[in-house]
Formats: structure tokens, C-alpha cells, sequence
């Protein structure tokens, strides 16, 4: 049985809240990478802390490859998150309602 986007959506939202800790001079991104050989959309949670690494956090893996299904993820969790979203891998694909590239730091 497959996930709908709002449970998908949901499980991304519940794993931002365990690691994302708000704190002064750190910077949270969020990454959706495009995994064309594993046919599936993996998102990740970055995190700098000042004078330190980046460390990459993983928070879910959408097995349903169809960007129209990604797009209705990414819309909800646009409306729970103020994070940056960055586009990994994604070439020069569009999305499929608004047509318009998909891009990085988007």
C-alpha cells in the first residue's frame, strides 16, 4: 500500500520536529534529492552550526516517483515550514501544475 502525500507529508513534519532545534547563528535547510537510480524522492535536514561541518539528517524516502506526487508534498509541507527547500538532481525538470523550473534553494 502506497502513502498518500498528507501521510507522507505528515512523517517528514514529525521528523523535522525531533531534530530541528531552533538555535542562534545555525543554519536549517531542507533537501529533496532526486535519486533517478533508485527511482524514489529523498528528504534530508541540514544542519551548519557556526565553525562546524554540515551534517545531513535523514528524514523520509517518497517511493511514489511522479512529481506531481512530490509537488502536493513539498505544497504541504510548504505551509508548516518557513525552512529553504533545495532542489537536488533535478536537471531541467518543471513542475507539473505550475510549469516551472525546479530549482535549487527554491
Amino acid at each position: 500500500m502506497t502513502e498518500t502525500p498528507q501521510q507522507a507529508a505528515k512523517v517528514i513534519q514529525q521528523r523535522l520536529a525531533l531534530y530541528f532545534k531552533p538555535r542562534t547563528q545555525h543554519r536549517y535547510r531542507l533537501d529533496i534529492v532526486n535519486n533517478i537510480y533508485g527511482a524514489s524522492y529523498n528528504f534530508f535536514l541540514n544542519i551548519q552550526a557556526p565553525y562546524q561541518r554540515e551534517r545531513s539528517l535523514p528524514l523520509h524516502r517518497l517511493r511514489v516517483y511522479q512529481l506531481v506526487y512530490l509537488e502536493t508534498v513539498v505544497h504541504l509541507l510548504r505551509q508548516t515550514t518557513q525552512l529553504t527547500f533545495n532542489f537536488v538532481d533535478f536537471a531541467t525538470q518543471r513542475w507539473p501544475q505550475k510549469q516551472t523550473l525546479i530549482k535549487r534553494g527554491d
